[in-house]
């Protein structure tokens, strides 16, 4: 009889199990319907808020604009704007491979540009533009030479602070190079290096003033 117990017929399961086993799958069912339900709401709700409801993009373009105005010294800019352009002779000398970059810059020079809805006065007085013939051996870099004595003229400092402000480059790529000849012929020359739209406002220049 000992062994007749060890395979004993297994007690088959209660209707009540049965019943709750069918009610677990049922919720089971329903959850993942109403999980697809939902994710299936979000992602339609992203794509019409994305394409018809974005009411932030005005916004985002007005943050952009202060932004701009904030990094770019703008402010600076402006209150140095009664200073006369036209008095500053400059050279606009081209030291990369990109054709026609100097002309594009000697337009923004003279014409200014826009950021935004602020337009940032040119009118600098553009006498050459030209490439450069690399009898200054500094690299690719972008540098700006100064051809006046500031000791002995002391304002020009504001022309040249404008200057940097204008073209957004910092004053560590100021060289001074005051030589008689090159003062007979002009106060200022830029020369634009491979790295002249990595930094600063000139990149600003694809939007110049017509």
């Amino acid at each position: 009889m000992i062994w007749k117990n060890k395979y004993k017929k297994r007690r088959k399961p209660s209707f009540l199990n049965k019943i709750q086993f069918l009610n677990f799958k049922a919720k089971i069912h329903n959850y993942s319907r109403m999980l697809l339900w939902i994710v299936t709401v979000i992602f339609v709700y992203s794509i019409v808020r994305y394409n018809f409801l974005d009411l932030s993009k005005d916004n985002d373009s007005r943050e952009w604009n202060r932004k701009q105005i904030t990094e770019l010294n703008l402010e600076e800019l402006y209150k140095l704007k009664d200073l006369n352009h036209n008095d500053i002779r400059i050279w606009v000398l081209n030291n990369t491979n990109q054709i026609g970059l100097a002309a594009k810059i000697r337009d923004c020079l003279e014409k200014g540009y826009h950021i935004g809805d602020k337009h940032i006065k040119g009118d600098y007085n553009i006498l050459k533009q030209d490439n450069f013939d690399g009898s200054w051996r500094d690299g690719l870099k972008t540098e700006i030479f100064v051809h006046v004595d500031t000791i002995n003229n002391p304002k020009f400092k504001s022309h040249l602070k404008e200057f940097l402000l204008f073209t957004g480059y910092s004053g560590s790529i100021v060289k001074y190079r005051y030589e008689k000849v090159l003062y007979d012929e002009r106060d200022i020359t830029i020369k634009l290096g491979e790295d002249w739209d990595k930094t600063g406002n000139l990149i600003q220049c694809d939007n110049s003033i017509n």
